[in-house]
């Protein structure tokens, strides 16, 4: 039997997700097909106000709304401290630690060729400019990145880019974390091993 229209479009729209397979991007289409017409619509009202109503902080590239970026606007936060991040996943992770209250930054990913992430496709440049600003405050830069080939990669090459200013101190996270995990999946106290044991990130 033929899969209908609607149910063979959503199942192609959860293919898409991360870590989501053909069957069970089907069995979800499926699933869905069988709720109440009142829970798809609000389901689909969700999704859209996700689509209208996140913004990008022009700043720090973390996610927002239409009041601005929570981070950003905090007067509480330590304008001398700066998390460099690779996803605004990794904001919430290492916040929910309580170890770091300075501020942040979002690459938007990690280099990685392969996959077409390259330098110029990263929230890099606006980094730059940041630190280059004559308001900056910021007297560290900690490198929060996964500790994995692409991780070590993005580290090495913000280093060479971050000797330019040589009153900032450049660190990254110690391996508190497992080699080859995601800072998304840690939980807070490995996060919060992981700040507190810092240090300096070099070229080698």
């Amino acid at each position: 039997m033929p899969t209908p229209r609607p149910i063979h479009d959503t199942a192609a729209a959860f293919d898409g997700l991360p870590g989501i397979g053909p069957r069970a991007a089907l069995r979800f289409a499926y699933w869905m097909a069988a709720q109440p017409r009142d829970f798809i619509l609000r389901f689909s009202r969700t999704l859209e106000t996700l689509a209208n109503g996140v913004k990008k902080c022009p700043i720090c590239g973390a996610w927002g709304d239409e009041s601005g970026c929570p981070v950003c606007n905090d007067p509480k936060r330590d304008k001398t401290l700066l998390c460099v991040v690779g996803t605004n996943q990794d904001i919430r992770v290492i916040d929910e630690s309580g170890a770091f209250r300075g501020l942040y930054h979002v690459l938007g990913g990690l280099l990685d060729p392969i996959e077409g992430r390259t330098p110029e496709t990263l929230n890099i440049v606006a980094l730059l400019k940041r630190l280059a600003s004559p308001d900056n405050q910021i007297k560290e830069v900690i490198l929060a990145l996964d500790p994995d080939v692409a991780g070590d990669t993005t580290a090495l090459y913000l280093t060479k880019q971050l000797a330019s200013f040589p009153s900032i101190n450049v660190t990254r996270l110690a391996r508190g974390l497992q080699n080859g995990a995601q800072i998304e999946y840690a939980d807070p106290a490995t996060v919060s091993d992981a700040l507190q044991n810092r240090r300096r990130s070099t070229l080698s």
